[in-house]
């Protein structure tokens, strides 16, 4: 087992978009799946930490008098990863005073748990001088954070470049940091556990993803190199997942957001994504996910039961949307020991009247 330390380990928010109250998550170095409906937050809660990592890593250890250009460059990547105008947007406004508090607890290797805590705190109208530092990481982390989100980038790859290289605030955060990193050109073989994922995109693919020219192709075996705009959209984004892989930005020390990645797949090719999402998780990646998807769920679940991934750490959270405002969260090692989430139980019931309704058109005949 390669699992690596992580790189969220604990983050705690209140009063930030649609998390009124405070509370607190715990995240594991292995997989981490967040599950609810829609509004319920869970990309908000994807993004917030995505933001976080990408802020905490890379750097080197700054002194106090210049937390004003941290406080700076946290604010800015904030607002470039949610794509919002001003920080007001991301207060809860089911709080009286429009004020979110965060802190978050980030580990990584030679940085052990508690050297690296960021806390921070911004309220609504106080723009410019409005988010205040109240703790810094006494170490940033040597690993990076890739997010990987529903929109498929490959195909307007060029378009990207040439606006981000010039205008790279015009962009969501997210999407030009994913083209700079797929700008990376492979370096040698990728070998054992991330060897083969590559080779498990390929074959989903039945082909490789080459770049000429500044834009991508899949070429497949005695075809000519096809574009990205006449391959489907599913294929585009696990095939972006398979280049990072080969160009070193996925690596032991990454900790991967993947927003939704059943998305434009369909059932028959779930089982190989979720074999592969475990792989990235032996080879020392740590992975959180949003899903919508119960086959997915239920495929992780049966694949994690499997010898290989048993010492593979989990954990499953539901975010369910509560009439008032807010939300109510659970967290869990089992998907069985969630809260009930209502999304989920619709296709559970849809199965249910299905099967019912099978059952008695069979007992007709």
């Amino acid at each position: 087992m390669v699992e690596g330390e992580g790189m969220i380990r604990k983050l705690t928010v209140e009063g930030f978009t649609v998390f009124h109250q405070q509370e607190a998550f715990r995240f594991e170095p292995g997989i981490n799946i967040l599950v609810g409906g829609n509004d319920s937050g869970k990309s908000h809660l994807m993004k917030l930490c995505y933001a976080l990592c990408k802020w905490g890593c890379g750097g080197t250890r700054r002194e106090l008098p210049e937390v004003w250009a941290e406080e700076k460059r946290l604010r800015q990547d904030l607002l470039r990863v949610f794509g919002t105008h001003n920080l007001t947007g991301l207060t809860s406004r089911g709080q009286q005073q429009h004020q979110a508090r965060i802190k978050a607890s980030m580990q990584g290797e030679k940085v052990p748990l508690g050297s690296a805590e960021l806390a921070f705190h911004f309220a609504a109208g106080q723009e410019e001088e409005g988010l205040h530092i109240t703790g810094m990481p006494e170490r940033y982390l040597p690993g990076n954070a890739i997010f990987l989100a529903p929109r498929e980038i490959l195909s307007i790859y060029p378009c990207y470049m040439q606006v981000g290289k010039r205008y790279p605030e015009l962009l969501d955060s997210a999407s030009w940091e994913l083209c700079r990193a797929l700008e990376s050109e492979p370096q040698n073989k990728v070998q054992g556990a991330l060897g083969y994922v590559i080779r498990q995109v390929e074959q989903l693919l039945r082909g490789q993803l080459l770049r000429l020219n500044g834009r991508f192709y899949l070429q497949r075996q005695g075809q000519a190199p096809v574009e990205l705009n006449l391959v489907a959209e599913g294929f585009k984004r696990i095939g972006t997942l398979g280049l990072l892989v080969g160009n070193g930005s996925i690596r032991p020390g990454t900790a991967l957001f993947w927003d939704e990645p059943e998305m434009n797949l369909n059932a028959t090719h779930l089982p190989r994504l979720v074999s592969i999402m475990l792989t990235l998780c032996r080879a020392g990646i740590q992975l959180v996910l949003t899903t919508h998807s119960l086959f997915l769920l239920r495929e992780l679940v049966i694949q994690l039961a499997d010898k290989a991934n048993q010492s593979t750490t989990r954990r499953f959270f539901g975010l369910q949307p509560l009439p008032q405002g807010g939300v109510s969260i659970s967290s869990a090692r089992t998907l069985d020991e969630l809260e009930h989430i209502a999304s989920l139980d619709a296709e559970m019931e849809q199965a249910d009247r299905y099967l019912s309704l099978s059952y008695m058109k069979g007992g007709m005949e």
